[in-house]
């Protein structure tokens, strides 16, 4: 199959289809398409030719020949997405992609996450990972509302699935027919949600992934193809919504990419680690003890005495040059400190908890995003040399 006389018949067939398709009060309907002659000549074509249409469909019989996809495989495959788009006459333009479907290799699959309360100006950014944020298209919106339908209101709300009109998607190919190796895309997503959450403040994340099966981009409803949903099992997380401003673009962009490229170090994986695992905190006491487990994994290695006194001056040279700002960072870094050993303790803090997790939040989220963005760059031995030298942060691989 692949000669040039038989696409011409295949591309003849499936017009004369589309043609007869578009007519029908209803032509989404496979229980009437199945019985039109014009559907009935595609799929008898296919089959005779033995055309092995890759997406969708098993790769191999039982004795190890391709199987041609059934009838239903090919209408809801191919030909339904095909009569989506062509509604408009649009024929010529759109079966060439379809074409090259069905002789592909490989199978495109596209991963998508809901993004719950978060929203962006523009609508669509494309991260260097080749993961793209985006407004939920009006299929998918659909396919969510059926999917919270199926699972119970309850489930829908542990899933963050009510407040969703954003989400970040990829595609994959996959050889032969089966979804994208390795299950969910968590590999692609969780470098994401962490560069949003070091670039600022707000509760990002996500705990359902949809697979779903493409053709080249043509198609309108979704999914198209197959699709199941997956559950993530990621704790809720909690604060208040996020909003991707316009200016906020480019650096995302650029920590994503860094992200990328930091490898695997130790201290900066703990860190990162906590600083994710503070957002699943409810209780601001329980934040505050991951946020400072983060900050003595950066600040404080083999450190064992004026805990305090040290962190807090390393954080403020590191991540201020100002000295008001540094002054300013110190105090609230030593009753931060203060407040968190009252927490361990037992002993009731003097100040107030939220507000203090509040602060240090921000504050390690400067010192994460400057050492993700300059690997290294965090060196406690040559930032206390620069705190005695009396130099300004940015010698020292400071954070502006």
């Amino acid at each position: 199959m692949g000669t040039k006389p038989n696409r011409k018949r295949l591309r003849q067939l499936f017009e004369i289809f589309v043609t007869q398709a578009l007519r029908l009060p209803k032509w989404d309907d496979y229980e009437r398409i199945k019985d039109l002659p014009e559907f009935q000549a595609v799929y008898a074509f296919v089959q005779s030719e033995g055309l092995v249409a890759k997406i969708g469909v098993s790769d191999f019989s039982a004795g190890g020949s391709p199987v041609p996809p059934g009838a239903e495989d090919l209408w809801r495959l191919y030909l339904l997405p095909l009569t989506n788009r062509c509604s408009d006459g649009r024929f010529e333009a759109v079966y060439p992609l379809v074409e090259e479907s069905l002789y592909a290799d490989c199978a495109t699959w596209q991963a998508l996450v809901p993004l719950p309360g978060f929203t962006a100006q523009g609508g669509r950014v494309e991260l260097p990972n080749g993961v793209i944020i985006r407004e939920l298209e009006a299929g998918e919106k659909q396919y969510l509302d059926k999917f919270q339908e199926s699972i119970g209101f309850g489930e829908a709300i542990g899933l963050g699935l009510l407040d969703v009109s954003f989400a970040m998607s990829c595609r994959k190919q996959s050889p032969k027919a089966g979804p994208m190796q390795g299950g969910l895309a968590d590999d692609d997503f969780e470098p994401v949600v962490t560069a949003l959450r070091l670039l600022k403040g707000g509760a990002v994340w996500y705990n359902l992934q949809v697979q779903c099966l493409e053709h080249p981009p043509f198609g309108t409803q979704f999914p198209v193809g197959q699709a199941g949903g997956g559950w993530s099992s990621k704790p809720r997380v909690y604060g208040a919504g996020y909003e991707l401003l316009e200016v906020d673009v480019e650096p995302l962009k650029e920590l994503v990419a860094s992200l990328s490229k930091t490898g695997r170090r130790k201290k900066l994986e703990v860190a990162v680690g906590r600083f994710n695992g503070a957002y699943e905190r409810k209780r601001p006491e329980d934040k505050l003890v991951d946020l400072w487990i983060a900050l003595e994994a950066l600040f404080l290695p083999g450190i064992s005495d004026e805990l305090s006194f040290r962190a807090s001056l390393r954080i403020a040279y590191y991540v201020a040059k100002p000295p008001d700002e540094r002054e300013e960072i110190f105090n609230k870094m030593r009753l931060s400190y203060d407040t968190r050993s009252r927490v361990v303790h037992g002993q009731r803090p003097k100040a107030d908890v939220r507000g203090v997790a509040s602060d240090t939040e921000e504050i390690l989220r400067r010192a994460l995003r400057a050492e993700v963005m300059s690997p290294g760059s965090l060196d406690v031995d040559r930032l206390d040399g620069a705190i005695a030298r009396g130099q300004g942060a940015a010698q020292s691989g400071g954070a502006r």
